[in-house]
């Protein structure tokens, strides 16, 4: 399946949600990834009437190669490292350096977007969305993070992922939601997207703004 864009993926990431899990619609709020996991959340919230907010990872890449991923990391320091990163040469200072810097930039991102802080999720039953995973690492560490916090039940939700992505992120999750596995040895999340343009801040503020609006936007007072 390729969608038209993030908001036609959440229509049928919602659609895949309320088959698979009916009884959790009324008692569950959703953790989006931003930024590309804002659009589908917003409207998977809007379909399901399910509450939003933010989990906020960062990617750790190598010191040499940006667009290497070596891992991911959490508001709360779990982080979670891609196998081989031995054999990429980074060194136990050099990492606990990476990790340090990402750390910093995960709790200005959380003062960027939220102001009030993320919310308290204990006991409660999660829905971590995004518009597709790769590598996985980002969906981890949430995963991982918001298991730390108490929560009942973490269900990862997606639109498309590769099979191999979905067997290591059931490592963490209690269940996985996603309408489209790719069996490509060669994957790229948007490669099944006819629209994947980089989501810019100002749209992310936008979708926080309508789902405040229409009582959508999860808090600790909602």
């Amino acid at each position: 399946m390729k969608y038209e864009n993030r908001s036609n993926a959440g229509e049928k990431l919602a659609d895949a949600i309320k088959e698979q899990f009916p009884e959790l619609i009324s008692d569950s709020i959703i953790c989006a990834i931003p930024r590309g996991g804002v659009p589908v959340a917003y409207i998977v919230a809007e379909k399901l009437t399910i509450p939003f907010n933010l989990v906020i990872t960062k990617k750790l890449s190598h010191p040499n190669n940006p667009e290497v991923a070596i891992g991911a990391i959490a508001p709360d320091g779990t982080y979670d490292l891609n196998e081989r990163v031995q054999f990429y040469g980074v060194t136990d200072d050099v990492l606990n350096e990476i990790k340090n810097k990402a750390l910093e930039k995960v709790k200005k991102r959380i003062n960027k977007y939220t102001q009030e802080g993320l919310p308290n999720v204990q006991g409660k039953n999660i829905f971590v969305i995004d518009d597709g995973i790769a590598t996985g690492f980002t969906a981890l560490v949430a995963g991982k993070y918001l298991k730390n916090q108490g929560t009942k039940k973490v269900i990862l939700a997606i639109p498309v992922a590769p099979k191999k992505g979905i067997s290591k992120v059931k490592e963490v999750f209690d269940d996985v939601v996603c309408p489209t596995i790719s069996e490509s040895y060669s994957f790229a999340v948007g490669a099944y997207y006819e629209d994947f343009h980089q989501n810019t801040d100002e749209e992310l503020y936008d979708y926080i703004e309508k789902a405040k609006k229409n009582n959508l936007f999860y808090t600790n007072e909602y």
